[in-house]
């Protein structure tokens, strides 16, 4: 019996000393990041920005391909194989009847001398898209920085707040411990006593409030970054000072510098052209189109060629007949000898070259080139409106960020001397309590309103900062 409990204390504290030294590990390991970290991170690893690089990329690669379609076009065929039974030998071009090998090549190409420019439309138009797609993909980056920035001074402030939501806990607790030996000693009413136990449970409450809407932060910068999610997670404190100061632009102002710095409004104009220069190539395509060709091919055949050696007279099986006699035929006859014939001879013997000019004119395909140019007039009108309302929608959002930055400025203002004043009242209210001229009921009256006041300013800084922080994005002066 006695060995039994041996071995179950002596469990349990190695399992104590486990998890505590896990846990000390785990909190230890916790990287403490600054707000550069998690831009970085978030620019690297999140799948909305890397999209959109492989989308740049790949415009990249279509405006190079736009501008090779400038050069001449060259293609080489050639064959080699074995015959048997009756063919045509590629050399003498006569029937045969054996086996042999035989072998044929082509060099051809082409040179578009004019189309209507529609080459030339193209390469502009891709090589606009190209520009666009990477503005597009800074427009992209820029968000995610604001998002990461943004959601950073999230935590910020909550972490503020859950630092003052423990410190009014804590205070509370001290007055309970103190109320409780006042309470054994009589020296009160035990309802003073349960008052203040109610108000530490609330403030407890608000700290575990706090706590989550922490985590729920935390938990989305982590998403931003691309990263695992760990209630160990740190993040430091910004070097700048925050308090908050009256914003030195006016809403004209950020909207002709958003006009000049934001990547979208860049993207949008480049898009817009883009698609102009698709008009005018999808329009060059209904020109007739000139071309410079050429070409040049040759054969070659094992089978050997019969060669002329000389011409004799011979005499044929025919005959004449003179005075009754018959008289044979002599006639001339060629003589050939079988020879085979060098790959370099036959080469040159058998070279074909052909140089032109060819016109290709469109009359009638179904009408395909023409809807592709009505195609492109629909996207040019659609990039139009686009690029058009993207500038109304910023204007509206800079209007937007800018009217709720200053009514939060004016909240924090307000707070700045509510917490002023609420501050004097709570600690006038503390020295009546401590003096017993004050009921418990109205003392937490005063430090109710004092909690709130602070987590009400610490909210609106924040807030305003957030605002802020928008408005200098517009402006292409965003900085951590």
């Amino acid at each position: 019996m006695q060995r039994g409990k041996l071995f179950l204390t002596g469990g349990i504290l190695l399992f104590l000393f486990h998890y505590t030294a896990t846990a000390q590990t785990l909190t230890d390991s916790g990287t403490v990041y600054t707000l550069q970290q998690c831009v970085d991170s978030a620019l690297r690893n999140n799948p909305t920005v890397q999209t959109a690089a492989f989308t740049v990329e790949s415009a990249r690669l279509n405006a190079r391909q736009q501008q090779s379609n400038m050069l001449p076009t060259v293609a080489g065929f050639a064959q080699y194989g074995g015959n048997s039974g009756k063919s045509i030998n590629n050399y003498t071009n006569t029937y045969v009847n054996q086996k042999y090998g035989s072998g044929y090549g082509q060099l051809q190409g082409s040179w578009v001398l004019f189309n209507g420019l529609s080459i030339e439309n193209f390469v502009r138009q891709y090589a606009l898209l190209y520009e666009a797609n990477k503005k597009d993909w800074q427009q992209a980056k820029d968000l995610m920085t604001v998002n990461v920035i943004l959601a950073y001074l999230n935590v910020l402030s909550t972490q503020e707040q859950l630092g003052m939501a423990r410190s009014q806990a804590e205070a509370t607790r001290r007055r309970v411990e103190l109320l409780t030996t006042q309470d054994q000693e009589g020296a009160i009413a035990p309802s003073d006593l349960t008052d203040m136990k109610g108000q530490l449970a609330t403030d407890e409450l608000t700290v575990m409030t706090t706590i989550n809407a922490l985590e729920a932060y935390k938990l989305a910068l982590a998403q931003y970054m691309n990263i695992p999610y760990s209630p160990t997670l740190k993040f430091a404190r910004l070097g700048e000072d925050l308090t908050p100061t009256p914003y030195g632009a006016t809403v004209d102002q950020i909207y002709q510098a958003a006009l000049q710095n934001l990547a979208q409004v860049q993207a949008a104009h480049l898009h817009t052209a883009s698609t102009e220069k698709g008009v005018k190539a999808t329009r060059g395509n209904l020109f007739p189109t000139l071309s410079l060709v050429g070409q040049v091919n040759t054969n070659y055949s094992t089978v050997p060629a019969s060669i002329y050696q000389n011409t004799t007279i011979a005499q044929t099986q025919s005959y004449v007949t003179v005075n009754g006699n018959q008289v044979p035929v002599f006639s001339p006859q060629d003589n050939y000898k079988n020879q085979k014939i060098g790959f370099n001879d036959q080469f040159n013997n058998n070279l074909y070259t052909f140089v032109g000019l060819n016109l290709n004119i469109p009359i009638f395909n179904g009408l395909r080139l023409r809807t592709a140019y009505k195609q492109a007039q629909v996207a040019r009108e659609q990039a139009a409106f686009t690029e058009k309302t993207t500038l109304i929608q910023l204007r509206q959002s800079v209007e937007s960020y800018y009217v709720t930055m200053m009514s939060n400025y004016r909240i924090y203002a307000t707070l700045q001397d509510q917490v002023t004043n609420y501050e004097e009242s709570y600690r006038a209210a503390g020295i009546k309590y401590d003096a017993g001229a004050l009921k418990s009921l109205d003392f937490i009256i005063y430090k109710t309103n004092i909690d709130r006041a602070r987590l009400n300013f610490i909210q609106a800084k924040y807030n305003y900062i957030l605002q802020t922080k928008v408005l200098d994005y517009y402006q292409g002066k965003l900085t951590w």
